[in-house]
């Protein structure tokens, strides 16, 4: 069982972007064979200035994110062993994922899909910024994810999209 607790701070008509949330991790959840777990996690919605203020306090970095991930950590392993489990909360700003969705040519819909899957397996423990191994696990799961339920989300990245940190380079 999957439980999504949804809480909208952007005043953004969230009842479409629940639907996909719930589609894209359930087909996550089934992919990495977890369907004997009772699964927690939260998705809120973000305006701009949250989601900046958000980055900063807690990731310093001086950027608006379009997600943001807060794991509560276990592994794969471990979580097999646990009955139910809060896995963690995701943060997405609505705005900013709209903005990219324009800027790399996707519908929202499908923007939305990638940063539901990528925040939820962020959730999980996958990290693409540790090394170009666990970024490839990562994003072929991701791909596989959004392929299952007719997404075709090619993975596109600008330097200006964080010209405002170039930390987050080094």
């Amino acid at each position: 069982m999957i439980d999504i607790f949804f809480d909208n701070k952007a005043k953004v008509n969230m009842t479409k972007f629940q639907d996909l949330a719930i589609k894209v991790i359930e087909k996550g959840v089934s992919e990495l064979k977890l369907e004997n777990q009772n699964i927690e996690l939260s998705i809120t919605f973000l305006n701009e200035a949250e989601a900046l203020k958000m980055n900063k306090t807690y990731r310093n970095k001086n950027y608006i994110p379009d997600v943001i991930s807060f794991p509560i950590f276990l592994t794969n392993k471990e979580m097999k062993k646990i009955k139910s489990r809060e896995i963690g909360d995701i943060f997405i700003c609505f705005e900013e994922a709209n903005k990219k969705a324009i800027k790399y040519m996707h519908t929202i819909e499908e923007e939305m899909c990638f940063l539901f899957a990528h925040g939820f397996l962020h959730l999980l423990g996958y990290d693409h910024e540790e090394s170009k191994k666990r970024e490839k696990e990562m994003f072929d799961l991701q791909e596989k994810i959004l392929l299952s339920i007719g997404v075709e989300y090619q993975i596109k990245f600008a330097e200006e999209d964080y010209e405002k940190d170039k930390k987050h380079y080094g």
